[in-house]
């Protein structure tokens, strides 16, 4: 790691090179932020570290701390360690394998940052405390040419974040087994969450988004996060969406299972197993990302004919749009430091913006896929009455089979998402490789 974190500096000071000379700046100041105090109370919302700091310091608890990069000399982190008997005080990670690649100055209260920045009127605040930016005399407060170029580059991972990614994967796979056996042992969706947290060593507090843990017709929620802690009467479906991090970067998995192995729900969710798989062995640089959600709609479409619930040729299942009644969200999305990470519309360094077609407003990627980029694929399938009613009185209701519709809608709906890296000569499933 220690190899692959100089690679990934040496091309972040490239990055912050090309920022600074766009936006005629002399640097950047990053600051990681700090913990929310909940309205009218002493307590605080869990923390979440700026991304950006992130970027370059791969410590995401390092709140309230600071760094300075000019993509020219050795970056500086200015690291918070407070003297606190209340709370345990963040220890300086000195000794880590990305230590060496900064100068380091310790900061006991937030204020003494103020005698460290010089000429703040030539330089850039990123973060999110326009107040604080403002008392500390900056003028160019998250310069839009600034974080354009940071968010591109940011959808483009070096090794270093890939390996992070990678890592994260071993620790969800885990995790979701956990999971999986709490299922089939017939335990609540609460109990289900405790031991998938348990086996992945995390709280709720910090895993990269909420578990979902969804039983039988709640896998129709597409986040659903309510942890029931009643036994259900019968089970029928199992839908887990859960990821671990690794130095920040996050890790994104979805399985789905049927309870009953002889089912026909059972051959939906292996049907929807071969798609995922068959559009990642299909991935290729240059190609654009809508392309393979259309390709997947059509696939979807193909399966509503032959499974029999709609009972049209797929072709026009397609272009009446009804394959979106069922597969209503993206195919996926860029993975990284953030679990829907940056730049999946941007086209360019200057912030070109692409919008998703509006039939698929919920599209979280336009871009063409590019070596480097990291991607979740996760096609769905589900029974989602809200979507569904606004067709039983529609001219093409009489094709749909309602009665065998309406029987699926115990089991909820069908999810599996893979997390894959694209390379010159197609995807690496990074997923797939952890479950090895």
């Amino acid at each position: 790691m220690k190899t692959l974190f100089s690679q990934h500096i040496v091309r972040l000071q490239q990055i912050v090179q090309q920022a600074l000379e766009l936006a005629r700046l002399d640097g950047l100041w990053i600051y990681a932020g700090a913990m929310k105090y909940h309205f009218l109370d002493d307590q605080t919302a869990p923390f979440k570290i700026n991304p950006h700091f992130n970027y370059f310091f791969p410590d995401p608890t390092a709140e309230q701390s600071w760094i300075f990069v000019d993509g020219k000399n050795k970056p500086k982190v200015y690291f918070y360690a407070p003297q606190d008997y209340w709370h345990v005080v963040p220890n300086p990670p000195v000794s880590a394998f990305f230590a060496d690649e900064f100068d380091w100055q310790m900061l006991t209260e937030p204020s003494q940052i103020k005698q460290y920045i010089m000429q703040p009127q030539h330089c850039a605040f990123i973060g999110d405390d326009v107040a604080l930016a403002e008392s500390l005399g900056f003028e160019h407060i998250n310069p839009k040419k600034v974080l354009n170029v940071l968010h591109f580059e940011r959808s483009i991972k070096t090794e270093f974040e890939i390996e992070c990614i990678a890592k994260a994967q071993f620790s969800a796979i885990k995790g979701h087994l956990a999971a999986k056996d709490a299922f089939f042992a017939g335990k609540s969706e609460f109990e289900i969450n405790l031991a998938y947290l348990q086996a992945t060593e995390q709280s709720d507090n910090n895993v990269p988004y909420g578990n979902i843990v969804a039983i039988n017709q709640n896998s129709a929620v597409l986040h659903y996060t309510r942890l029931d802690t009643q036994l259900p009467k019968a089970r029928h479906s199992f839908l887990l969406d859960a990821g671990t991090t690794c130095c920040g970067y996050a890790s994104d998995i979805t399985r789905s299972y049927a309870y009953d192995p002889q089912s026909e729900f059972a051959q939906l969710v292996a049907q929807m197993e071969q798609f995922k798989l068959a559009i990642i062995d299909d991935l290729q640089v240059g190609i654009n990302y809508l392309s393979y959600h259309t390709q997947m709609h059509q696939w979807i479409s193909q399966m509503l004919r032959e499974f029999d619930f709609v009972k049209l040729p797929a072709e026009q299942i397609f272009e009446e749009g009804i394959s979106r009644i069922f597969f209503p969200h993206g195919l996926g999305h860029q993975l990284g430091l953030q679990v829907h990470d940056v730049a999946g519309f941007q086209q360019n360094q200057r912030g070109t913006h692409k919008a998703p077609p509006d039939i698929y407003p919920s599209l979280r990627c336009t871009r063409d896929l590019a070596e480097g980029m990291v991607l979740t694929i996760e096609p769905g399938f589900y029974f989602i009455e809200m979507l569904l009613n606004p067709w039983r009185n529609a001219p093409l209701a009489r094709f749909f089979n309602w009665e065998k519709i309406d029987y699926f809608k115990q089991f909820g709906g069908i999810r599996t998402e893979d997390n894959v890296v694209m390379r010159t000569n197609g995807a690496e499933n990074l997923t797939a490789l952890a479950e090895k």
